[in-house]
């Protein structure tokens, strides 16, 4: 269980840390708004960016070490005719500032319920990628009341057990050289069809977060079989194909079994990191389907 709360190494660390986070959002589109939601938790940093009104918000949940900074490709798709919202989570790297731990998978539920609620959000389109994949499934198992679709992009361990070979370099991330660091993340990330510059900015980030920052995260929790079986929710679960995390194959016929209503892919070739084209075709179709099918079982009540 976590017992402690994250924090950076130091105050050089956390400049360090910042300053790349920085670089990074800086591949966001124009204009985007922020704001800090207070919770049990800590102050949670969220960005925003779209027109208000239209149809229900996409709030995004980033993987470990990775921030907002991550979705910067993704937000313009996803903000077709709504508002996306990107939260950084407590106990990561970032401007959220921490104040209580996570102990639980419930109380994960709680402190993003508290942050929809106090974005004032009523209904929600859930996409996580990664350790915020895992985040999204909690959330629309433990308090889907605000949920109206779920999207994971290869969330680690929920589907399928993690790989030896990925938690022995994840734990060498912190103790090895700076050059098996790099080749051991872009490895594990693998391509993603992101320009070669903003990559690295985000590689850059997710670097000097491992390195600058003491995370205290409640691992992700595997999710039993009566837990995927009551998500009811629309759900897609994209898995990359070669994942270093997991047995992808595993890992979806485990989804398709257990998560009738789900549309899973399992996307040859792709890593850990998110393909963009793919995802920004499919996430918004999905996220269309989703809302015109709750508008028509809306209209039959």
């Amino acid at each position: 269980m976590a017992t402690r709360i994250g924090s950076f190494a130091g105050d050089e660390a956390r400049t360090r840390v910042l300053a790349a986070y920085d670089r990074a959002m800086a591949y966001w589109p124009a204009p985007r708004d922020e704001r800090d939601v207070e919770t049990a938790h800590g102050a949670t940093r969220v960005y925003g960016y779209g027109a208000e009104g239209g149809g229900v918000p996409v709030v995004l949940l980033h993987g470990q070490s990775a921030a907002p900074v991550e979705w910067a490709p993704h937000v313009a798709a996803l903000a077709d005719g709504r508002r996306v919202f990107a939260v950084d989570r407590v106990g990561e790297p970032g401007y959220s500032t921490q104040s209580a731990p996570v102990r639980t998978a419930g109380d994960m539920a709680a402190w993003l319920e508290e942050v929809l609620a106090g974005l004032g959000l009523e209904r929600v389109h859930l996409v996580g990628h990664s350790y915020g994949g895992w985040v999204a499934l909690n959330h629309a198992v433990r308090a889907p009341g605000r949920v109206a679709s779920v999207t994971v992009y290869d969330p680690p361990r929920a589907l399928a057990p993690l790989k030896a070979g990925f938690v022995f370099g994840a734990l060498a991330q912190f103790v090895g050289p700076e050059g098996f660091r790099t080749r051991w993340f872009d490895e594990l990330i693998g391509p993603t069809g992101l320009p070669a510059e903003e990559a690295e900015v985000q590689a850059r980030f997710s670097l000097e977060a491992i390195r600058g920052f003491r995370i205290r995260l409640l691992p992700p929790q595997h999710m039993s079989d009566e837990e995927l079986r009551g998500i009811t929710v629309p759900a897609l679960v994209l898995l990359g194909g070669e994942s270093r995390v997991h047995d992808a194959r595993r890992a979806g016929e485990r989804a398709r079994r257990l998560m009738p209503g789900a549309r899973v892919e399992v996307v040859p070739g792709a890593g850990h990191g998110i393909p963009v084209a793919l995802f920004n075709d499919r996430v918004p179709e999905f996220v269309r389907e989703a809302e015109g099918k709750e508008d028509r079982q809306d209209a039959r009540s």
